[in-house]
């Protein structure tokens, strides 16, 4: 519990199931820039490739909208889906106070969270 508060320098790598392998088509990857913005106020953000569907929702506080990235994959075969969450310029002047990652339309098999 308490990594989800003591969230000042976040480097958020969430993957839910396998890595997806390096043989995928550009229908089967995205990687998609979104604002992470202050203020306290719960914001959410999804993106998805077929039935699948990551959605990250977080509450922040301190500095300014950082631009950060969700990566969504699919094997070749479809079974394994994953969703990648991170600030590109690594270190985050956010202090999230609460976070979230969920999945549709798949079974979480693994995830991890770093701090740095």
């Amino acid at each position: 519990m308490l990594l989800f508060v003591k969230m000042s320098l976040l480097l958020l790598w969430t993957l839910m199931s396998l890595c997806v392998p390096a043989k995928t088509s550009p229908e089967q990857t995205k990687t998609v820039e979104f604002n992470v913005k202050p203020g306290g106020v719960v914001h959410t953000f999804s993106e998805g490739i077929r039935e699948y569907e990551c959605t990250f929702t977080y509450a922040s506080q301190g500095g300014t909208n950082e631009q950060w990235l969700m990566s969504v994959g699919l094997s070749e075969d479809d079974k394994l889906f994953s969703c990648s969450v991170w600030r590109p310029q690594g270190k985050s002047y956010l202090f999230f106070t609460q976070f979230k990652a969920e999945l549709k339309g798949a079974k979480i098999e693994y995830a991890n969270a770093f701090e740095t």
